[in-house]
């Protein structure tokens, strides 16, 4: 979609682009007659960079991606992603029910920057509602929608309690994967029963930052 500094109608503005949002974009992308874009402030697509950790499996078949489900000859299946990629054999020989973290964020990626309707570096700015359209204002330019479809995602929660304590040595699971760590000698608390708390206590205890002294897992 070119760019400039007029408004320019939408039939649907979309904000953020994580999974909920690059589904509707995929399903929608080959609609002529709807015109959509959706904006992301980011350079590229990202998803959980830092739980992309060792060994860090998906918790659903791959056939749940972005479009199976609604459309399976959308051209951005999962299947597609591995024909596209010379994966699709190894992925049969492997008898995999599951994909990994790693492979399903590749899968997401390889979709994002292939679609015409998905704008990054694209941050929204503000909204108004007109009582006929959707006013946005992004950093490259001003649109009109008549529908908005919301997905920014969740923000990381920090309990009050640890709010004080947060330093280099308390930490959201969502940071694990963005820094260098070292726990060799050090005594460890994963605290939390998700698949997060799981991933990052396996890799713990298989030494991925070094020998910890001691090692618990609080949920």
């Amino acid at each position: 979609m070119k760019m400039n500094n007029h408004k320019q109608c939408l039939d649907l503005a979309g904000v953020g682009v994580g999974p909920f949002n690059l589904s509707v974009a995929a399903l929608i992308d080959s609609k002529t007659e709807l015109n959509a874009c959706f904006f992301e402030g980011r350079e590229s697509f990202s998803w959980h960079p830092g739980l992309l950790l060792d060994n860090t499996n998906m918790q659903t078949m791959f056939l749940k991606d972005l479009v199976t489900a609604v459309d399976p000859q959308n051209p951005y299946s999962f299947l597609s992603y591995l024909v596209d990629q010379k994966k699709f054999y190894r992925f049969l020989s492997a008898e995999l029910s599951c994909i990994s973290r790693h492979e399903f964020s590749d899968y997401l990626a390889w979709t994002a920057h292939q679609l015409s309707n998905v704008q990054f570096s694209s941050r929204v700015e503000s909204i108004e509602y007109t009582g006929e359209a959707f006013e946005i204002e992004t950093t490259n330019g001003s649109y009109l929608a008549k529908n908005l479809c919301i997905g920014t995602g969740k923000v990381p929660f920090i309990p009050d309690c640890a709010k004080p304590h947060i330093s280099d040595k308390v930490f959201h699971a969502a940071e694990m994967g963005l820094r260098d760590r070292d726990f060799t000698g050090k005594r460890v608390m994963v605290v939390g029963g998700g698949q997060s708390g799981a991933d990052i206590f396996l890799n713990v205890l298989n030494g991925k930052w070094g020998k910890v002294k001691s090692l618990d897992w609080l949920s």
